[in-house]
């Protein structure tokens, strides 16, 4: 009675009402979309000074979030100055040279490309 298999091992039936349920829902139609990175150009493909100048940035960045967050720590936790110091001002020159990475790429950049143009950048208002 109570807790009792049916002939086909089924309990209460809940499988049966589950196919049934399945059967009633309604019928959604998954829409099919194309993988964007599909269009995306070839990693490859991509200028070694500006490849250089990205991974050379962050490697900076993260010595940066590294020395800072834990120079801060060292610091307040710890009350350790000498290391927290020393930690905070390793990351803080790493974010220096972040900050220096980033300007000297943008000056190359905004060089090269008024070369390129013939001047034809001049009055873009990006000053």
């Amino acid at each position: 009675m109570l807790g009792e298999d049916d002939e086909d091992g089924d309990l209460f039936g809940l499988e049966r009402q589950a196919s049934e349920a399945e059967n009633r829902g309604p019928r959604v139609e998954v829409p099919t979309v194309e993988n964007p990175a599909d269009s995306l150009p070839d990693a490859s493909t991509v200028d070694p000074a500006i490849s250089g100048a990205f991974w050379t940035a962050v490697v900076y960045a993260n010595v940066a979030l590294l020395g800072v967050s834990l120079g801060l720590m060292l610091i307040g936790f710890r009350g350790d100055l000498r290391w927290g110091g020393a930690a905070l001002v390793v990351g803080l020159l790493a974010g220096f040279r972040v900050y220096q990475t980033r300007r000297a790429f943008k000056r190359r950049d905004d060089d090269g490309g008024a070369a390129s143009d013939d001047g034809a950048s001049e009055g873009s208002g990006d000053d």
